[in-house]
């Protein structure tokens, strides 16, 4: 939805949501436009309760408050250029934990996530010609964040800044795309000791090219440098050649690099809430880079006049080398220190997508092999919380009046922290939607079958006196969750009905 460029056709849309499990969400679109100006502003609001579905007197959903707005304002000086400026904040607030500690009845384990988010948005597009054009885009964002578990409070404060420039001509066979780049980043932690604050500035040049080398291959090129003020130079060349049958079959054939510069918010630090977290050494560590590459096959055909068939099969392969770790600090008992891997992280696999449609009926089949291996651990053992194998079907109906659609996905074994094996699961959903002029009802039936890991294995345990310790998450803990919601359209939007409701 805050994708949605306005119309001349003024729109409204209003939407309230409802769960059993004591949620309740509440989003509002609205977009207009004349010769000269458009706007569009979105806002959203939701309403969690503490829910605790296996009786555990722990959360599995926090009680939570969260409230949005992203107004944009459009400005079209002639019909060759568009000028729009957006602002995006949002305000959360998460309490979780043991229950009568989040209603402040005892003092028993509570987590609280307070963050506070403020970006803007601007964008100048301007047609140069008939055959180019040129854009300059720029992000402000902001972010707070206080995060309070006992005996340690996370304060800290981001704000990173993106801006673009870029210029693009086409001819008949060729395009080409030159652009520059500026990104920045500042994070000040508010504690008395700022050891772990970060700076960091990327400045980058860009090329790409796509280039008709005749009716049935395309050939694209690029090339990017990035500079970066305490990292060093990255080179990043990438290319994909592209087959086109003159039926209906096509194939890729692609590969680049790539690069990320160490930073102290990653998931294993996130797990341990920041506590005993060493701060980024930038004299003793180096930045990761990947190599990748990819092949695709695309191919579809009429079964009968009414039946339709497609199939989409990927293979990819990608290596991390120097990627960052997270472990025991040797020199400084107690911590955490971070390190570059010593080996390289080889991910290859597999994706494959079929589609079925019959008349008014669509069926989707998906199945994805992911086989990530630590190349740094002895063993070359699989990435943990990664399932192996992936596999989901989806059957829609949809009409003018009805959309239905009945889903199943399966998730594999993954390999746990500790060596262990998680169980497998199968998760189920239906959502039923009515389609009517002034908009739509429907209802979702989230994991119908209620798969959660507390029926597999315990999320928290806690030992004699008390204190719990989490264990990791591997499957769904909120288990089965109806919705019904209501979406209004007062006016505009009305050829959109049965698209369901917008996503933010």
């Amino acid at each position: 939805m805050q994708s949605k460029t306005p119309d001349d056709e003024a729109e409204l849309d209003l939407m309230l949501v409802g769960t059993q499990a004591l949620g309740v969400t509440g989003n509002v679109f609205y977009s207009a436009r004349n010769d000269k100006w458009g706007m569009t502003l979105y806002g959203s609001t939701n309403s969690q309760k503490e829910y605790d579905p296996d009786g555990d007197e722990y959360s599995n959903l926090p009680r939570a408050r969260t409230i949005s707005l992203n107004p944009k304002v459009f400005y079209y000086p002639s019909d060759k250029t568009t000028l729009w400026l957006g602002l995006n904040g949002t305000f959360d607030d998460r309490k979780g934990g043991n229950l009568d500690a989040i209603d402040g009845n005892n003092n028993g384990y509570l987590e609280q996530n307070i963050s506070r988010r403020l970006s803007t948005q601007a964008v100048w597009d301007t047609q140069l010609t008939d055959h180019s054009s040129f854009q300059f885009k720029n992000s402000i964002a902001y972010f707070n964040r206080e995060l309070l578990i006992p005996n340690m409070d996370f304060k800290g404060n981001q704000v990173n800044t993106f801006t673009e420039v870029n210029y693009k001509t086409n001819s008949t066979k060729t395009d080409w795309v030159f652009g520059a780049n500026l990104y920045t980043s500042s994070f000040d932690e508010d504690v008395q000791i700022n050891e772990r604050d970060q700076k960091d500035t990327t400045i980058g040049a860009f090329v790409n090219n796509i280039t008709d080398l005749n009716n049935n291959w395309i050939l694209e090129t690029g090339l990017r440098t990035d500079f970066t003020t305490d990292w060093g130079a990255f080179v990043l060349p990438r290319a994909s050649l592209l087959y086109k049958s003159d039926g209906r079959f096509t194939s890729r054939l692609g590969g680049g690099l790539g690069y990320k510069i160490p930073d102290l918010f990653t998931e294993d630090a996130e797990r341990l809430n920041f506590q005993n977290v060493m701060a980024i050494d930038k004299n003793n560590l180096v930045a990761e880079t990947s190599y990748g590459m990819n092949l695709d096959f695309d191919y579809g055909f009429a079964i009968t006049d009414q039946i339709n068939f497609s199939i989409n099969q990927l293979f990819y392969l990608t290596a991390i080398d120097n990627g960052l770790l997270l472990n025991s600090s040797a020199t400084s008992p107690g911590m955490f220190e971070y390190s570059n891997a010593t080996d390289f992280t080889f991910s290859r696999g597999a994706e494959t997508n079929i589609k079925f449609s019959y008349k008014d009926f669509k069926w989707f089949l998906n199945y994805a092999l992911i086989d990530t291996q630590l190349n740094y651990l002895d063993g070359n053992p699989q990435k943990p919380l990664t399932a192996k194998h992936n596999a989901g079907s989806v059957i829609m109906y949809e009409n003018e009046k009805w959309r239905i659609g009945y889903e199943t996905y399966y998730t594999g074994r993954q390999l746990l922290f500790d060596g262990s094996d998680s169980q497998d699961f199968l998760l189920m959903g239906l959502l039923v939607m009515k389609n009517f002029d002034w908009g739509n009802l429907y209802m979702n039936f989230e994991n119908l079958t209620d798969r959660r890991q507390s029926r597999f294995s315990p999320t928290v345990t806690t030992d004699i006196t008390g204190v719990p310790t989490f264990n990791e998450i591997y499957a769904p803990t909120d288990g089965f969750i109806l919705s019904a919601g209501i979406i209004w359209k007062p006016f505009g939007n009305k050829s959109h009905h049965g698209h369901g409701h917008h996503d933010d």
